[in-house]
């Protein structure tokens, strides 16, 4: 998990160089300009009205966002070990977000590798991942 960690705050870092308030790309009132970008072969992020969705290998996790300002919360870690979930968030972000988790589905599932479960004998597909290579994996 600390790997995963350090390549959240390391997104969040990318981020805030690329959408902060003095972008193009970032609104003040709106906040980044929605749609999913790759950040490296087995990463890809999906921008919200405040924050964003990140898709690691086939991970989801969450960098928040205020006025062009993203961080991550690596002090929410749970018992698991997880961190970067926002515990709660306005309804009126809702639709954004939805979009946001919906676009990065969509993506995931277009420029992924299929993962199948596993003790099957018929390859039936259980997700996709985001993998640089070519490797069939098994869930």
């Amino acid at each position: 998990m600390k790997r995963n960690l350090n390549e959240l705050k390391e997104i969040a870092e990318w981020l805030e160089e690329k959408y902060n308030q003095d972008s193009e790309d970032y609104s003040i009132f709106e906040g980044a300009k929605p749609g999913v970008l790759r950040y490296n072969d087995h990463t890809a992020v999906s921008l919200w009205a405040c924050g964003a969705i990140v898709c690691i290998y086939d991970k989801i996790y969450f960098i928040g966002e205020d006025d062009g300002n993203w961080f991550v919360r690596d002090e929410e870690k749970d018992q698991y070990g997880y961190c970067g979930f926002q515990s709660s968030f306005s309804i009126g972000w809702t639709e954004s977000f939805v979009r946001a988790m919906s676009d990065l589905k969509d993506y995931v599932w277009k420029n992924g590798k299929p993962v199948y479960f596993s003790g099957l004998k018929k390859k039936i597909v259980c997700h996709y991942r985001l993998d640089g290579n070519n490797d069939d994996k098994t869930n």
